[in-house]
């Protein structure tokens, strides 16, 4: 270093490369082994899905028939259940808008406001216990959709067996 000559200059620069060329090659090894192990995966044929038989389908299907009524049952009483509470909501709005005339000086007017108080408390606590029991329905009504999803919803199946089957179930279905 001593000298300044162009060559001089070089050696040192060359000299930097060197210092980062483990890294350079330690990255470069890394991203060819990516590269390759990508390239491999896609040469490879995806696998041949299995397909499923009739009766997969029908079972898939006749759970699905059990389920539809349950959910629509369960969803109706879960409405009834939501129109209740709004009823509840607003009787009880009107029972606490009617509390600051009550003669408190009264005690009749003051039991049959408390009544009326202790009437909507029973009220509630039923229609919270209501409200668990169909939380608690619908998620075990979620799991065995979820379990049934699981088992049909990627079912691949030949055309000729979806048709087949779909015409024995229309058929059993103009059965009386």
């Amino acid at each position: 270093m001593g000298r300044r000559d162009p060559l001089g200059t070089l050696v040192c620069f060359t000299r930097l490369l060197l210092d980062l060329e483990p890294m350079i090659l330690f990255r470069t090894t890394c991203a060819c082994l990516l590269l390759s192990s990508a390239a491999t995966a896609l040469a490879q044929p995806a696998p041949k899905p299995r397909v499923s038989t009739r009766d997969e389908l029908r079972a898939c299907l006749q759970e699905e028939d059990k389920i539809k009524p349950q959910q629509a049952s369960l969803n109706q009483r879960m409405r009834d259940h939501n129109i209740e509470m709004k009823r509840f909501q607003d009787n009880m709005q009107a029972l606490v808008a009617e509390q600051p005339k009550v003669d408190t000086s009264d005690q009749a007017a003051v039991d049959a406001f408390n009544a009326r108080m202790d009437a909507l408390n029973n009220r509630v606590a039923e229609l919270n216990l209501l409200g668990r029991q169909l939380n608690e329905e619908q998620a075990e009504l979620n799991g065995r959709i979820n379990t049934m999803n699981k088992r049909c919803a990627g079912m691949v199946v030949s055309f000729a067996d979806r048709d087949a089957v779909l015409k024995e179930r229309a058929a059993q279905a103009r059965k009386p």
